[in-house]
């Protein structure tokens, strides 16, 4: 491969299968290159088209927004690399940053960055990413103005091993019930409850999650009012989640992953956290979770409470 040989486009509808394997592909490298996936095993072509089948609409909805930046490299008109970036109120995320293994250490991914965060952030458009890989790699980001504010981390535990675990516990004793809320009640209370967590509003997004995900709340006999949120894939995705507090945050995660244990029976369970999520830590460590694969948020700007926030799997969003 030479410079000259590289070209830049804006990517369309047409490219999203095919970055897809690339992410795919470009993962599996960065998890061998760190010890947590063993050598020898890539993903098949056949596991990338069930996965993109799983994630298809989540990436449909984040090229279609308005102020979206999908930028594609190609080596003589293949597709070697590729950046994405969404818009969602004052904040905007960079969602994939994937270069072939083959095509890494050229420089592919600096121009990459250079076309979807071109100039630096501002107080009206701050930026977030979640980064994973090895320094340097997180260096690329700082030169676009994001700094690490907190780890983002992969939790996992054998599903059998949970509920052994759980079984032991004694019942929850807030008096505060498990509800499944109406897609138009959980988005109200999302664009309630979110934006304090993570500093910016996202309803396009939860308006896609309330037609593809269901949504579990506890609910404040009081007031009326959810104290937790937490949307739950049918193919047992966990996230996002929020809390009114930290104690809200570790209960309704709790919730999602005792109702994706009992019903769907999964051979493991996964769950993201953030590293100063003390008290969803705590719980997932005393339950057994491991982290399995660590990342960090890096963003322009302080976000107010991610203590009680749970991001989204797939980590494609905080």
């Amino acid at each position: 491969m030479t410079a000259s040989s590289l070209s830049f486009r804006a990517g369309t509808a047409a490219d999203l299968r095919e970055s897809f394997a690339i992410s795919a592909r470009s993962a599996y490298d960065a998890g061998v290159r760190q010890g947590i996936l063993p050598a020898g095993r890539e993903p098949t072509e056949e596991q990338i088209r069930d996965d993109w089948g799983r994630h298809r609409g989540l990436a449909e909805l984040v090229t279609a927004q308005p102020d979206a930046r999908y930028e594609i490299c190609e080596d003589e008109g293949r597709a070697v690399g590729y950046a994405r970036a969404v818009r969602f109120g004052e904040m905007e995320q960079l969602t994939e940053l994937m270069v072939e293994p083959g095509h890494q250490d050229q420089g592919i991914g600096r121009a990459l960055l250079e076309r979807c965060w071109p100039g630096a952030p501002t107080p009206e458009l701050a930026r977030i990413v979640i980064a994973t890989g090895a320094p340097a790699d997180l260096t690329l980001y700082t030169d676009f103005g994001v700094m690490p504010i907190a780890g983002h981390w992969h939790m996992e535990l054998e599903a059998e091993r949970y509920l052994e675990a759980r079984s032991g516990e004694l019942e929850d004793q807030s008096g505060l019930a498990v509800h499944m809320l109406e897609p138009d009640h959980a988005i109200a209370e999302w664009n309630r409850l979110e934006p304090g967590a993570i500093g910016h509003r996202r309803p396009e997004l939860h308006e896609f999650f309330g037609r593809d995900r269901s949504c579990l709340a506890r609910l404040d006999h009081d007031t009326g009012y959810a104290s937790a949120l937490c949307w739950v894939s049918g193919d047992g995705e966990i996230g996002p989640a929020v809390g009114a507090w930290p104690k809200d945050l570790a209960a309704i995660v709790i919730s999602a992953l005792d109702r994706v244990a009992r019903t769907q029976e999964p051979e493991r369970l996964s769950v993201f956290t953030t590293s100063i999520a003390w008290g969803l830590l705590g719980r997932l460590r005393g339950l057994g979770f491991r982290v399995w694969w660590p990342s960090w948020i890096m963003c322009s700007t302080p976000l107010p409470g991610l203590d009680r926030y749970a991001p989204t799997r797939p980590p494609q969003l905080i």
